[in-house]
């Protein structure tokens, strides 16, 4: 179950959702990739059986700086893919699955080694720490999210509750997956800003493979070196495309 879900970049009830799929008997695997450094996470509160998350989007670190975490009692059933040269360590003052994982060959740990420093550098940027970083780009977030569907003419596609530090808006109408790829990549190579367009429920998400999309989402993100003009020139860049309540048909993006 995500915890922040990519291709709407909602933020689920994942503390509700965890505590009540366990009253059936039910464990949960969190996929909380977004959620380190966007919103507030208790790992030890959730309580969830498994929980895994990336260091290399909010916190800032480097790629492949990864987060594993284990309930105690599911630990004696969980095996790395390469057993770690640390299974032969004799210690007792680190559990089992910590050595499992901890020295696997020849892999390079300079990306886990960087991510404290990583954390500690982004939460400094603000001067109330991490909270108030959080708390900055959720706002910078809804308000990029009011000026994007007030200049296309659109609605939300969910309440404020739900948006973290990335936000989407609904297109007018679907595009399949070679529209979405096309409006993204023009705006990329034209207008000089980076910003994801997919169809939605994604392919594997459909009934059948060759089921058509029912909405094209175009997903906005908000962190400290961003600032509304940012937002105020992709909203010019969509309606000169799109035009503020057009049709957002394949070949009025390619006249675009």
């Amino acid at each position: 179950m995500s915890h922040v879900t990519s291709p709407s970049g909602l933020v689920l009830p994942i503390e509700t959702i965890v505590r009540e799929l366990g009253r059936l008997g039910v464990d949960t695997l969190v996929d909380a990739a977004h959620a380190p450094g966007m919103v507030p996470v208790d790992v030890r509160a959730l309580g969830a059986a498994y929980w895994t998350a990336n260091g290399h989007k909010w916190l800032c670190g480097p790629k492949s700086a990864g987060v594993l975490c284990v309930r105690a009692d599911r630990r004696a059933d969980v095996r790395p893919l390469v057993t770690s040269h640390g299974r032969n360590d004799p210690r007792t003052d680190r559990p089992m699955l910590w050595r499992e994982f901890d020295w696997q060959g020849t892999l390079d740990p300079s990306a886990f080694l960087a991510l404290p420093e990583a954390i500690r550098v982004v939460g400094g940027l603000h001067s109330g720490g991490w909270p108030a970083h959080m708390a900055a780009n959720r706002d910078l977030a809804l308000a990029a999210r009011r000026r994007l569907n007030e200049a296309l003419g659109l609605e939300p596609i969910a309440p404020e509750s739900m948006i973290g530090a990335m936000a989407s808006i609904r297109l007018r109408e679907p595009m399949d997956e070679v529209a979405s790829e096309q409006l993204s990549r023009h705006i990329a190579a034209e207008d000089r800003i980076e910003v994801p367009v997919g169809p939605f429920p994604v392919r594997a998400a459909r009934p059948t493979p060759d089921a058509p999309p029912t909405s094209t989402l175009l997903r906005i993100s908000a962190q400290r070196y961003n600032d509304l003009d940012d937002y105020d020139r992709l909203a010019e860049a969509l309606v000169a495309r799109l035009g503020s309540g057009a049709s957002t048909t394949a070949s009025a993006i390619v006249a675009g």
